[in-house]
């Protein structure tokens, strides 16, 4: 008989790099796929052993599910629930399902009937990278917001709320989430989340599913997690319960003879020093501390700062708006920033939305040829070129009256959206070189036109770090912004970030116009702003 590795490529074909973690659009069809899964599992298990009851539980369970999913936008827009689905897929199946199931005589047949299924479908399931991602994205959620191990695995996300996301993670979830923090060495968090799973499959009921954990698993993992933060005798502890469980436990008499041999030199030595986490180099800098109090809403413009902003109606000398104007809400004057309300109308949003659909691809940072994924930008986007959806007039002329800029050197526009703890860390939308290697005579990026085309429910503010501004996205919204000073020298106060999404999904829509072609729309200011805020250049 063919192992498990042959049967998980049948449904898991590999799919590409952050194609389910990184964006809310693709893990839809995931929970159909499931549901024609269960369809023919069950049809197979009619034939199958009477001695696999357990199969059948874990399948009600996931049926019980599809009939309680609801809007799939919204269910997906729980990151929990986008964490659960896809570590159902990439653990739940393969342990739990296929590997007692594909031991019996009706192996090769129902290998072949799934297998020619999925391909009809050209279902690409997510693999462990998307659920590596997945980890990061609720790990970026703790780290960014503050939230409590214990709160957050309960669904809870502000201290005077209940269950707010509707749904909590078993001791299964929460073993996988602390597993896979501790192999990238995030040993505080990771040791929650293994002491959390610890909690939760002691307190579970008899006859509850806990898939693929034990107390020896957890305390495999826990024990070297402990070691990692520097607590050896609490870790030399916790190895210990794993040999009064199996006494015969190889790793654990190895790391045994390695722990009382540490333990016996701290003795003769000065105390061991306590490995607590370090910051990267970016996390390190001043704009990410700001970034991650502004996201918080600890850090914020003092009403002095917010004494002189004002809201208006503006025709903006356009006269077609002037029984209709523009609703300007100014949000800072140096630079400028300003919301514009009630830009694009719903069925607007939702064609762009569904044009996008399907070609979504992994964000990158970067310039050019040397761009490349990262774990800084968590999205999807795809570009909507104006000649190629004559559709996008209206818009486009919308956009310059707004403005008052020329679309003829702006970029296609970029349409976003935002996965499981979806963030853009802080950058800035200028091109370092001032544009003329990647655009030529159109110059580096002059204003930031971003469309907000969902309400987020938690999260997902657009953060400026140096004017302590947090923008939550507004359905229908226009947030514009200048990147450039007036004399079209760069403004190192305008770098900005995407706060991670806590709970919902977030689609945005970007415009970038050029320096080209705005000689006679903004002329440039008569006074060189060269040296100004050089000292925020890299911080």
């Amino acid at each position: 008989m063919f192992r498990l590795s042959i049967v998980f490529l049948v449904v898991c074909i590999i799919s590409v790099n952050g194609d389910y973690y990184s964006a809310i659009s693709e893990l839809e069809r995931l929970l159909d796929v499931e549901a024609f899964i269960v369809e023919k599992f069950d049809q197979y298990l009619e034939q199958a052993q009477k001695d696999q009851e357990n199969i059948k539980k874990f399948l009600k369970q996931v049926e019980d599910l599809q009939i309680d999913r609801g809007d799939l936008e919204d269910y997906f827009g729980n990151p929990l629930n986008a964490f659960k689905t896809i570590r159902r897929l990439v653990h739940d199946w393969k342990f739990n399902v296929f590997d007692p199931v594909f031991d019996t005589s009706n192996f090769e047949a129902y290998k072949t009937s799934l297998g020619d299924s999925l391909d009809k479908i050209k279902f690409k399931g997510p693999n462990q990278e998307d659920l590596h991602g997945a980890t990061r994205g609720l790990l970026r959620l703790q780290n960014i917001y503050n939230l409590p191990t214990n709160r957050l695995a309960n669904g809870v996300l502000l201290p005077e709320e209940k269950n707010q996301l509707g749904t909590s993670l078993s001791a299964s979830d929460c073993f996988e989430l602390g597993k896979n923090l501790c192999e990238i060495k995030e040993y505080s968090y990771g040791s929650e989340w293994l002491l959390e799973a610890r909690k939760r499959m002691h307190g579970q009921p008899l006859g509850f599913i806990s898939p693929n954990v034990s107390d020896v698993q957890i305390l495999e993992h826990l024990s070297p997690a402990f070691n990692g933060l520097g607590n050896l005798k609490l870790a030399h502890k916790l190895n210990n319960e794993i040999l009064d469980k199996e006494s015969g436990h190889e790793e654990a008499l190895k790391n045994k003879i390695v722990y009382e041999g540490q333990l016996a030199k701290e003795r003769s030595l000065s105390p061991r020093k306590v490995n607590l986490p370090q910051l990267t180099e970016r996390e390190k800098k001043e704009s990410f501390q700001l970034y991650k109090r502004v996201c918080q809403g600890e850090l914020r413009q003092s009403p002095r700062e917010q004494r002189n902003l004002k809201c208006s109606l503006s025709h903006q000398g356009v006269p077609y708006y002037r029984l209709s104007p523009f609703k300007v809400e100014q949000l800072n004057l140096d630079p400028y920033v300003a919301y514009v309300h009630e830009v694009l109308r719903d069925s607007e949003m939702e064609l762009i939305m569904e044009k996008g659909k399907g070609h979504m691809e992994r964000s990158k940072v970067g310039q050019s040829v040397n761009s490349t994924t990262s774990e800084i930008r968590t999205s999807q986007n795809t570009w909507l070129w104006y000649d190629a959806n004559p559709w996008l007039s209206q818009i486009k002329q919308r956009l310059e009256d707004v403005t008052g800029l020329s679309t003829e050197t702006a970029e296609p526009l970029q349409l976003v959206n935002y996965g499981i703890g979806g963030q853009y860390e802080p950058h800035y939308d200028f091109m370092e070189d001032d544009g003329h290697a990647v655009f030529g005579w159109k110059g580096n990026r002059l204003l930031t036109a971003l469309f907000y085309l969902n309400d987020v429910s938690l999260g997902g503010a657009t953060a400026f770090p140096y004017l302590r501004l947090a923008v939550p996205p507004v359905k229908g919204s226009l947030l514009i912004w200048y990147n450039l000073h007036r004399s079209m020298h760069k403004d190192f106060r305008t770098k900005h970030a995407g706060c991670p999404v806590l709970k919902g999904s977030k689609w945005i829509c970007n415009e970038w116009f050029h320096v080209g072609a705005q000689e006679f729309r903004r002329p440039c200011g008569l006074k060189s702003d060269e040296g100004k805020f050089l000292d925020l250049e890299h911080k």
